[in-house]
């Protein structure tokens, strides 16, 4: 989730997220939050110069834009700790997903807002004009974010494992289902997923 989402959505003013497929689950199942990294930023000295940094203050708010004002909090709580651009910073549980069909979508385009209230569209912080534009002639979901948990401690996206991954000890004949002490990598999520992926719960 951009930056800009992940901000509203740590504040608690979205409880809507919109996103163009969903998992073949029924609802309730959990959801980890993954902040996008930051786009390309220099340093002057130890500042830290771009414009859509997630960064949390010392009193605990979370924050999306330019992260100079933590400059001001003094230097201790200008470290790597403070950002989390790159990290699962929390969870929530998807309770419920609507469906915006091609009629719903281009009702807005007509200025015809009756149903955005009727699916709690307004929750989804995002303009009806540019609603129709994610579209693209698409259908889009709306996940309902429900028990919000921000975690103290953001996560790093290795420390999640994929979902049905075959265990590479399978072969020798060892191998022990939901292993969470693997020694490979590849039963470990290294990069992002384009939208989103499955991957076994946390314990």
């Amino acid at each position: 989730i951009q930056p800009k989402w992940c901000e509203l959505i740590a504040n608690g003013k979205k409880t809507v997220e919109i996103r163009k497929t969903k998992p073949k689950l029924g609802t309730s199942f959990k959801v980890y939050i993954y902040c996008t990294k930051a786009k390309k930023f220099f340093t002057h000295g130890c500042i830290r110069d771009t414009l859509d940094d997630l960064y949390r203050l010392p009193n605990g708010e979370i924050k999306f834009g330019y992260s100079g004002e933590l400059m001001c909090c003094g230097t201790d709580e200008y470290n790597e700790d403070n950002f989390l651009n790159g990290k699962v910073i929390g969870e929530f549980v998807c309770n419920q997903i609507d469906t915006y069909d091609d009629d719903t979508i281009h009702a807005f385009s007509h200025e015809d807002y009756s149903k955005w209230n009727d699916f709690d569209l307004y929750n989804s912080c995002i303009h009806p004009e540019d609603f129709e534009y994610y579209a693209n002639d698409n259908w889009l979901y709306g996940w309902h974010i429900s028990n919000l948990v921000i975690y103290d401690e953001p996560k790093e996206l290795s420390e999640f494992k994929k979902i049905n991954q075959p265990c590479w000890y399978g072969e020798m004949g060892i191998s022990k289902r939901d292993c969470h002490e693997c020694k490979s990598k590849d039963c470990f999520i290294q990069r992002p997923p384009q939208s989103w992926c499955y991957v076994q719960e946390k314990e």
